[in-house]
């Protein structure tokens, strides 16, 4: 094999090239592979192509010690093309090799397993068959739980299309259970049934993982996102309108409360009204905790949406400890303060992240700290430019509401009045700072310049409020883990398939939900084990790359009438294998190679 260079109107194209004799004897040259104007030095061509050669007669299982990283690299794709286009030359007759009709061999049932493997690898190493088995659940029940979980992971379906996709996997071979149409009513009965059982579950995954990753746990993190429904969901009294994060406010929905731990990995989760306030939340989710009878209580992190004087009494009562963020409008009370200059930069951050913090006594009450935060002249102008676009949005659409005022379209006063306090809730980051009033046949805006000014000045500024007595610098590290949380929902909503929830009926809902929380398990366990050894890829990346390795059966005619099937995975690549091997899955045995012999 070796490259050669050709131009093709007036372009460079590399190709690898392979000499070989056809049937009739000369020799002859082909194409494997055109890599187009690939960035390969020229003094690498002989190295990748004698590796190239050597990985596709299988000489050897590792590249050549004398390639580069990047030669190296070149050479697994190469020959990961080559391998789709080589093939030897058949004669228009029947060619026999060792008694076996070579031009009727055929590959069929060809199914997924990468994936759907590192899941239930996942779902094995949380021994979540053991905790099912406990609430006495029978062995086909816990498979169709693993189908139902694994499934959201790889790719959520709903109950109805999830019997056409397992066929299309190795999971009825791997889990033993016969998937068809009529399943959908048992997948509904399993997760009603998981559902039941949720505490338990949720409280020995909580000691389970601890103990599996030897987690400390020192910190509760806690937030509240929502999913939407398309459709009434009137069978549903907990859906509702109300404020959501999509701005899908047409549509009803239900809140889910998520705490997590330092770590990312989910600790418990509730599910609330639609319309229910952050703020009334917190007493449910400390209940599911049961914080109160921890030795060492962790401490627990909420954002601004919680920072009500309720949630902090409550926590002082339960012996909490917590870091909160006061709301952005509370950040004027501290103005004086952002104004001195005895803050302290955090060590070991780049000039351009730069925080800067101090630690004051709360003027309201003097057994809580507050710090202060001043985020880098980045984060500064972001705030800024946020503000700014949204103050030019609601002038744009003042200046609307006006035209219609002044044109006669609107005249009647009670539907003008109306319509600026729409205006108003529309855009309620300026509201503090103009206000409008119809007059005169017209719409008159005043701002507030000094208060714009001073909210300009604070942008980039954070209060956080505590009752311990912690160093700042550490204070604001420790709240930066809410970043966690924030990962996790984003997980949950796009990755796992969370939102929207097509379901109508409440327990069908809070199913659909649990059962994204469990794969959510799963998921974390797979980061938590490549992480540990340095792969921080995302889960759709690592899916794409194992969604390649499949299962599939060969068949082989022979000349004397019988047919050999050989049913087996594929060959897995070195990335894949490499990820199994952090996974600590041996592939091989995961699905041992089954041979049938079929007579004539």
């Amino acid at each position: 094999m070796f490259f050669r260079e050709k131009r093709v109107r007036g372009s460079r194209v590399l190709q690898l090239v392979e000499s070989y004799r056809n049937a009739e004897g000369p020799p002859r040259q082909r194409g494997l592979a055109s890599l187009g104007d690939a960035n390969i030095a020229h003094s690498e061509y002989k190295a990748i192509a004698r590796a190239v050669e050597r990985r596709l007669h299988r000489e050897e299982l590792m590249l050549p010690v004398e390639l580069s990283t990047e030669s190296a690299s070149w050479a697994v794709r190469i020959a990961g093309l080559a391998e789709q286009t080589r093939s030897i030359p058949l004669k228009a007759a029947t060619t026999r090799l060792d008694g076996v009709l070579v031009d009727q061999i055929r590959t069929d049932d060809v199914v997924g397993f990468g994936p759907h493997l590192a899941g239930l690898s996942a779902w094995n190493a949380l021994g979540l068959s053991g905790i099912l088995k406990q609430q006495g659940r029978s062995a086909e029940r816990i498979a169709l739980a693993q189908l139902m979980v694994i499934n959201r992971l790889v790719e959520p379906l709903s109950e109805w299309a999830l019997a056409d996709w397992a066929n299309r996997t190795a999971l009825p071979d791997l889990l033993d259970v016969q998937i068809s149409r009529t399943t959908k009513d048992r997948l509904y009965k399993t997760s009603d049934e998981l559902l039941g059982y949720r505490r338990e579950i949720e409280q020995a995954l909580r000691s389970g993982e601890q103990e599996l990753f030897s987690l400390r746990r020192s910190i509760v993190l806690y937030d509240v996102t929502n999913t939407h429904f398309e459709g009434l969901c009137r069978s549903n009294p907990k859906a509702k309108h109300g404020k959501n994060k999509q701005k899908r406010n047409d549509c009803r929905q239900v809140a889910v409360g998520m705490a997590f731990d330092e770590h990312g990995v989910a600790l418990a989760h509730e599910v609330f009204a639609g319309n229910i306030a952050d703020t009334k939340t917190l007493t449910a989710m400390l209940d599911r905790l049961d914080l109160g009878d921890e030795d060492l209580k962790p401490v627990v992190i909420l954002d601004a949406g919680f920072a009500s004087e309720a949630n902090i009494r409550l926590l002082e009562e339960r012996g909490c400890s917590y870091i909160i963020n006061i709301t952005r409008g509370s950040r004027s009370r501290y103005a004086d303060s952002f104004q001195n200059e005895t803050f302290i930069a955090l060590p070991g951050r780049d000039p351009g992240k730069q925080v800067e913090v101090k630690q004051i006594d709360d003027p309201e009450n003097n057994e809580r700290r507050l710090v202060l935060c001043r985020r880098s002249a980045q984060r500064r102008e972001k705030e800024r430019a946020m503000l700014s676009r949204a103050e030019e949005c609601f002038l744009a659409d003042a200046q609307s509401l006006r035209k219609r005022i002044e044109t006669g379209r609107l005249k009647k006063p009670k539907v003008i009045e109306r319509k600026i306090g729409a205006l108003f809730k529309k855009h309620p980051r300026v509201t503090r700072f103009c206000k409008a009033e119809h007059k005169d046949c017209s719409l008159h805006r005043v701002r507030n310049d000094s208060k714009l000014d001073e909210a300009l000045a604070l942008c980039g500024d954070s209060v956080l409020k505590t009752d311990k007595t912690i160093e700042a610098e550490t204070l604001w590290e420790l709240y930066m883990t809410l970043l966690e949380a924030e990962k996790g929902f984003r997980m949950l909503k796009g990755t796992l398939g969370l939102r929207p929830n097509y379901h109508q009926i409440e327990k069908r809902v809070d199913g659909h939900i649990f059962i994204t929380v469990l794969a959510y398990h799963l998921l974390r366990w797979i980061g938590y084990r490549l992480e540990t050894a340095g792969d921080v890829r995302e889960w759709q990346t690592l899916r794409r790359l194992l969604g390649t390795h499949i299962i599939a059966t060969t068949r082989l005619p022979l000349a004397d009438g019988r047919e050999i099937s050989i049913r087996k995975p594929s060959e897995a690549d070195e990335q894949q294998q490499r990820v199994y091997r952090l996974l600590g899955i041996d592939w091989r045995r995961a699905y041992p190679a089954r041979k049938t012999e079929l007579k004539s």
